[in-house]
């Protein structure tokens, strides 16, 4: 029996024993990267509004109004997301423990930009392969449907440099393989470095457009799909319901195994359960941490 676990920024948001803090939910991300200083620290007024109010609305306006900027913008978002690693305590951690007896039956797939989910399968001994299974032993599958922090666009001898971007609406820009950055500190030193391209990062806005290394990350989303065709159980962890990505929603609409939801928002899962006719559906529970012990009982059968 496989089983597949796809989190959004909920799972995140208030896990415990999560250095520097737990990653923040879409609205509060434009305040906590104002620390930083850089651009983020620039947005004001109704801007600033749209993006509390909604991170992709505010995102759009940004790529309106401001479109040379997206590009430094996405920098500064890999910056900030690579800091986070999780303890010990952490939901992400002791998910991973439970799942080592069973890894090669268990996909985990995020929408995050951060490396929790990474840095727990090796706190737990395993490690990461960015494909579907099968994996190399000892491995856990792990995709990452709106690219990851660490996905470092490879130019090899190449650079490209002293150039600025200005992309129409889902368009991209730059098509290269993908390497995967080893630490944090690479991520960081690329970012640092580099003046006119980004990591594969969507930019967080409708249909999450991908500017850089895009088949990589579609690759990604096709994987993921392929294995929740193939699951007999998905748990979608703090994720918003949203058909309008319907890279993930059409495909968990059509897919024949359980579907069980965890997150507050269980009344948007509900409705989109009764509108696309999606026979086995479940709210299993509010936050992550009541879900852990039904998780559990599902690993130990798998």
């Amino acid at each position: 029996m496989s089983v597949v676990f796809l989190f959004g920024a909920g799972a995140s948001f208030g896990n415990p024993d999560c250095h520097p803090f737990p990653p923040p939910l879409g609205r509060d991300v434009l305040d906590a990267l104002r620390a930083s200083g850089g651009i983020a620290a620039t947005i004001g007024g109704d801007l600033a509004k749209r993006f509390a109010e909604n991170f992709e609305a505010g995102m759009l306006g940004f790529f309106e109004t401001r479109p040379a900027e997206v590009i430094p913008f996405l920098r500064e978002m890999a910056q900030f997301f690579v800091q986070f690693e999780p303890g010990p305590a952490n939901f992400c951690r002791v998910l991973a423990d439970a799942a080592e007896r069973c890894r090669s039956a268990v996909v985990f797939a995020t929408t995050n930009y951060d490396l929790l989910i990474e840095h727990a399968i090796c706190q737990a001994g395993a490690r990461v392969t960015y494909t579907a299974r099968p994996v190399p032993k000892n491995n856990f599958s792990v995709l990452k449907l709106h690219g990851s922090c660490n996905f470092l666009p490879d130019l090899g001898t190449s650079s490209i440099r002293g150039i600025g971007f200005i992309v129409p609406e889902g368009s991209s820009i730059l098509e290269a393989p993908v390497r995967i950055a080893a630490s944090a500190r690479e991520v960081l030193e690329f970012c640092r470095r580099e003046d006119a391209i980004a990591p594969a990062i969507a930019v967080y806005m409708r249909d999450k457009p991908v500017l850089f290394c895009k088949s990589f990350v579609q690759a990604q989303q096709t994987a993921f799909a392929n294995e929740v065709r193939l699951a007999r159980k998905t748990f979608v962890i703090g994720l918003r319901c949203n058909p309008d990505d319907q890279h993930i929603w059409s495909t968990l609409a059509r897919a024949p195994g359980w579907l069980g939801y965890v997150g507050k928002e269980h009344e948007l899962f509900t409705d989109w359960c009764t509108k696309e006719r999606r026979k086995g559906g479940s709210v299993v529970a509010d936050t992550f941490e009541n879900a852990l012990p039904i998780i559990k009982r599902v690993l130990a059968a798998a």
